[in-house]
C-alpha cells in the first residue's frame, strides 16, 4: 500500500497568509492531469519533487470516484506534505462527498480503473484468492449467519481485482481511510475559507473548529454511510460535503448568503470546489469561476477525465491578488 507511517494531524483548521497560496479543485483520478497543473504552477518539477518552497498548497477534495488512480495520487500527497514541510511550505488536503462517501463503502461511483489501482500488483495474488474462495461450501440450511458470510464470500467471486483492498483501506478503519479522518473539512488560510462543497449560513454559528470536531466526529463512525446521522453536517445536503453553494442562486441571494457565513467568521472570501463551474455558468467550462465580487472562488473546473480533464489551478498572493493559472495561460480574477 505504499509509505502510510503515521502524520500527527495539524491541531487547528487555520494557517497563517505569509506567501504564495495555490488551490486545486476536484481532481477525481486524473494524475497526470494533476501533476501537469502543479508543474505550471511551479510546485513540482519534472521528477514530481517539490519546488514550491514555502507555498501552500490546497486540494479541495474529490481526488476519489469517476475513475483514474486514487491510491497514487494519495500517495503522492503524502510525500509531497513531508516534501513542503521541509522546505516551509504546506499542503493540505480536505475531504470531499466522495472521500466520505467511499469511507463508509458507497461504491456507486468507484470504477474498475480505481479498483484496481488499489490491487496488489500480482494479479495472481488476486486471482488465487478468489479461487480460494470458490472451493468454500456453498450456502445452504442452516445457521443463518453462516449463510449470510457464505454469501459475502460468494460476492467477493464476482467483484473486479482490487474491490476487497479499496474497501478495506479506504474505511475508517483502513490505511487511507484513517489518513482522510485526520484531514480536515475546513481550512482557512489567512482571511480565505477553503472548503469542498461551501458552508450554509446555519452551520456558521459554530465556530470552525466546533464545526469541524462535529463532522469529524460522526465520519469516524465504523457504520454504513446511510446509517449516519443525517442531521450531522458530515452527511447533511446542505452540509460543507454537499453544499452547492452558487448553483441556481441569484447574484444578490449569494450575496447575502456570503455576508452572512463570512461575516460570522470574520473572513473576507471563500474557496470551493465539488460542483463544476459549467453547471453553475454553460459559458465558463474549464475555467475558475469569481462570484459575488470576487468572495466566492469556484475551482472544480472539471480536471478528471469524466469531466473533459479541463486543468486550473487557483494562485492567491498574501495581497489578496487571486489569479487563475492555465496550462497555457494566466487571467487576474
Amino acid at each position: 500500500m505504499g509509505d502510510w507511517t503515521p502524520m500527527e494531524p495539524k491541531v487547528a483548521c487555520r494557517h497563517p497568509h505569509t506567501s504564495r497560496l495555490v488551490a486545486v479543485g476536484d481532481v477525481h483520478g486524473n494524475f497526470e492531469g494533476w501533476v501537469q497543473i502543479l508543474r505550471v504552477a511551479g510546485l513540482l518539477d519534472r521528477k514530481g519533487t517539490w519546488t514550491g518552497g514555502d507555498a501552500t498548497l490546497v486540494m479541495t477534495g474529490d481526488v476519489v470516484g469517476r475513475g483514474g488512480y486514487p491510491k497514487r495520487i494519495y500517495l503522492w500527497i503524502r510525500r509531497l506534505m513531508r516534501e513542503a514541510e521541509a522546505a516551509g511550505g504546506r499542503l493540505e488536503f480536505l475531504l470531499g462527498n466522495h472521500e466520505a462517501l467511499s469511507m463508509h463503502h458507497i461504491h456507486s461511483y468507484t470504477t474498475v480503473e480505481e479498483y484496481r489501482d488499489f490491487a496488489p500488483a500480482s494479479e495472481f495474488d488476486q486471482r488465487e484468492l478468489r479461487e480460494n474462495l470458490a472451493t468454500l461450501p456453498t450456502p445452504g440450511s442452516g445457521d443463518n449467519q453462516r449463510n449470510a458470510a457464505m454469501l459475502d464470500v460468494s460476492r467477493l467471486q464476482e467483484e473486479p481485482l482490487g474491490w476487497i483492498e479499496f474497501r478495506r483501506a479506504m474505511a475508517p478503519s483502513g490505511m487511507v481511510g484513517r489518513w482522510l479522518l485526520r484531514r480536515p473539512t475546513l481550512f482557512i488560510v489567512g482571511k480565505t475559507l477553503f472548503v469542498h462543497g461551501g458552508v450554509h449560513p446555519r452551520y456558521s454559528i459554530w465556530k470552525p473548529e466546533e464545526l469541524e470536531e462535529r463532522i469529524r466526529a460522526e465520519l469516524t463512525r465504523c457504520v454504513p454511510y446511510f446509517e449516519l446521522d443525517s442531521r450531522n453536517p458530515a452527511v447533511a445536503e446542505d452540509g460543507p460535503h454537499w453544499y452547492r453553494i452558487a448553483l441556481r442562486k441569484a447574484e444578490r441571494d449569494l450575496a447575502a448568503e456570503l455576508d452572512e457565513t463570512l461575516g460570522n467568521w470574520s473572513l473576507d472570501r471563500m474557496v470551493v470546489g465539488h460542483t463544476p463551474t459549467f453547471l453553475i455558468d454553460p459559458r465558463s467550462a474549464g475555467h475558475i469561476l469569481s462570484k459575488a465580487s470576487g468572495r466566492l472562488l469556484c475551482i472544480d473546473v472539471g480536471i478528471g477525465k469524466a469531466y473533459g480533464a479541463r486543468l486550473a489551478a487557483l494562485e492567491i498572493l498574501p495581497d489578496g491578488t487571486a489569479t487563475a493559472i492555465y496550462p497555457d495561460r494566466r487571467e487576474a480574477l
